[in-house]
């Protein structure tokens, strides 16, 4: 993880400057809700408490086109210092509204302090990959979540506190007015992010608007769908969290404490996977994450919705809660599921921001924010319907854990070859000690034919791990009839392959899939030799890399594998998998080579490089 941008200019002070709005947001947001529930609002305050959350989110939809625009045409740094202005005066008239004690003045307020955030969360994201390079932009966004969250929960607890007690009412208007003069000084200090689209004709129109920024992004499959699985978790976030009260009062029989000590208890486990995120992931953009977290929320959502915890005619406080039978396992579900929270959000918002167009980076992430803010609604809607249907609180945990495993399903299948190269990275890195060199010659981006010796069959699941993308295999057509590795190989859309006596049709077909991977700008594996080697040696490489380099020149780039000889899927006793398995935790090195230019990457010079780079057998 990128530790030193929390040290840095190009980072700490917009790290702050976000950190401070998300926290002096939740401070007046929690301290109305306080208000209102238990000293301005006499009746429907439930009624009331469902407007403000209306309030916060309807500026999202009204003016969510308009700032994605202005973050897209005027300078990044500029705009934010001019929105913290604004938060000042909008926390100047919210001290106005709490001195008369105006319930309808605080639902202005909370509008005007969505609108504000409505048009910081454009920038929010897609100033990132302005002042980050591509190797610390997911640890960037990793500290971002998990400070917003953090800041979220830290703001509600001191909101709590001030709004609790009329004699606080001075102390609170201190604070959202001191905060956001924090937030602007900090703000002072972000470096200048240029205009990514500065001809960019602005319009007003929010209807228009709207539909045609939605239309934009719907032209980038990848992050539009990178944007659904985003709103997504919010929808579960929103019924989960939304949950909390019923399930603290209902289940735990705890008093309004136990609710706070909840959230506090899912913002701590979303920061340390939001966190662990970045460290899984090695700096790169890992989407396979993404799946995993999906099937970790859904597991422990459905093990919290199974809790038994004995019921008690009083409430109780949060020290009686923590010694009742059962609750410690329900906290420990509710942690694993804000942990798996975060690993599912942060590779989300990193995809959005990389494989998005610069020039309308600030417009995506605008969409985002709509179709969230869409979702958050929709979730709301539900838990109302589910709750009012007779569903209790343990019901309704289960039926999101079946939701969102159906969701999960779907994400696997759209980003099958990102999971099952993590999948891979899990499996091999558990069984050796893999060392890599060199692999930084890879490129991220464009067509590349990858060649190796193959020593064992576990070469093809080693290198999809250690590649830093997923690349498509060409693989013998045998291992395709296998039962379950077949399914797999398909899975990962790897190209079956056979010889020209036996197979001439299969050949044919491989070759032109190849072709047809390189061109869209893929990685492909060969393994050259032909098969698996049975001395250790490289054998002659096989006539086929010249044809496929002669149809489609791109750069080809040797790996050398070295130390997988003798290990229980080498042929190294005659056959593999033969007797126990051994040689756990050796120790394998994988070595590439520079590129070769199309027009000198023979199969002899490739032979030649192969061998260079895998040295001796070990």
């Amino acid at each position: 993880m990128a530790k030193h941008l929390l040290t840095q200019r190009r980072f700490l002070p917009y790290f702050c400057t976000q950190f401070l709005g998300a926290f002096n947001d939740n401070v007046y947001r929690y301290a109305f809700a306080i208000l209102i529930t238990y000293f301005l609002a006499k009746e429907n305050q439930g009624v009331m408490v469902n407007a403000a959350l209306i309030a916060f989110i309807l500026p999202f939809f009204l003016f969510g086109a308009i700032a994605g625009q202005l973050a897209d045409k005027y300078e990044k740094a500029w705009l934010i210092r001019w929105i913290k202005n604004a938060e000042i005066i909008i926390m100047l008239l919210g001290c106005v509204a709490l001195y008369f004690q105006s319930v309808y003045g605080m639902l202005g307020i909370l509008f005007a302090l969505g609108a504000q955030s409505s048009f910081f969360g454009p920038i929010k994201y897609s100033i990132l990959p302005q002042h980050v390079n591509d190797k610390e932009i997911l640890s960037a966004n990793a500290y971002v979540e998990a400070g917003t969250f953090i800041a979220i929960l830290l703001g509600q607890v001191l909101g709590g506190a001030l709004g609790e007690n009329p004699d606080y009412q001075i102390a609170l208007m201190l604070s959202i007015v001191g905060f956001a003069a924090l937030g602007r000084f900090t703000a002072h200090f972000i470096p200048r992010a240029p205009a990514a689209s500065p001809e960019l004709k602005v319009s007003f129109n929010p209807i228009i608007k709207t539909i045609e920024i939605v239309r934009m992004t719907y032209a980038n499959p990848g992050v539009f769908k990178s944007i659904l699985a985003n709103s997504w978790f919010w929808f579960v976030g929103s019924l989960i969290l939304t949950m909390f009260p019923v399930f603290a009062v209902d289940i735990l029989s705890g008093d309004p404490k136990v609710a706070i000590f909840l959230l506090a208890t899912f913002t701590i486990g979303i920061a340390l996977g939001s966190l662990a995120c970045s460290i899984f992931s090695g700096g790169r953009v890992e989407i396979g994450l993404v799946p995993i977290g999906g099937l970790g929320i859904s597991f422990f959502t459905w093990k919290l919705g199974g809790v038994v915890i004995p019921a008690s005619e009083e409430l109780r406080t949060l020290t009686e809660v923590l010694a009742t039978p059962g609750a410690l396992w329900a906290l420990g579900h509710l942690v694993m599921i804000a942990f798996f929270s975060g690993l599912f959000i942060v590779p989300l918002y990193t995809y959005m921001q990389t494989r998005s167009e610069e020039a309308q980076r600030s417009r995506v992430i605008a969409v985002n924010n709509i179709i969230n803010s869409l979702f958050m609604v929709l979730a709301g809607g539900l838990g109302i319907a589910l709750v009012s249907a007779g569903f209790t609180v343990l019901q309704v945990f289960q039926i999101i854990a079946v939701m969102n495993l159906l969701v999960s399903f779907i994400i696997i299948a759209y980003v099958s070859d990102y999971f099952l190269r993590l999948v891979s990275w899990v499996l091999t890195h558990s069984v050796y000690r893999i060392h890599k060199k060199d692999f930084d010659l890879i490129p991220e981006q464009g067509p590349a034919l990858i060649v190796s010796n193959h020593v064992s069959f576990f070469d093809p699941p080693i290198l999809l791990a250690a590649l830093p993308r997923p690349a498509r295999f060409v693989m013998w057509y045998g291992f395709y009839e296998l039962p379950v590795v077949g399914n797999l190989f398909k899975w990962l859309k790897s190209i079956p392959i056979g010889n020209r006596k036996d197979r001439p049709e299969l050949v044919k077909k491989a070759f032109d899939k190849i072709a047809e991977e390189l061109e869209d700008g893929r990685l492909v594996v060969v393994f050259p030799e032909g098969g698996i080697t049975r001395s250790g040696d490289i054998a002659r490489f096989q006539p086929g890399i010249d044809e496929i380099i002669k149809r489609t020149p791109v750069p080809v780039i040797p790996i050398g594998i070295q130390g997988m000889w003798g290990t229980w899927s080498s042929r190294s006793k005659g056959r593999a998998f033969r007797g126990i398995p051994k040689s756990f935790f050796k120790r394998i090195f994988l070595r590439a080579g520079e590129p070769v230019s199309p027009d000198q990457a023979g199969r002899i010079v490739m032979h030649e490089k192969v061998q260079a780079l895998r040295g001796e057998i070990k």
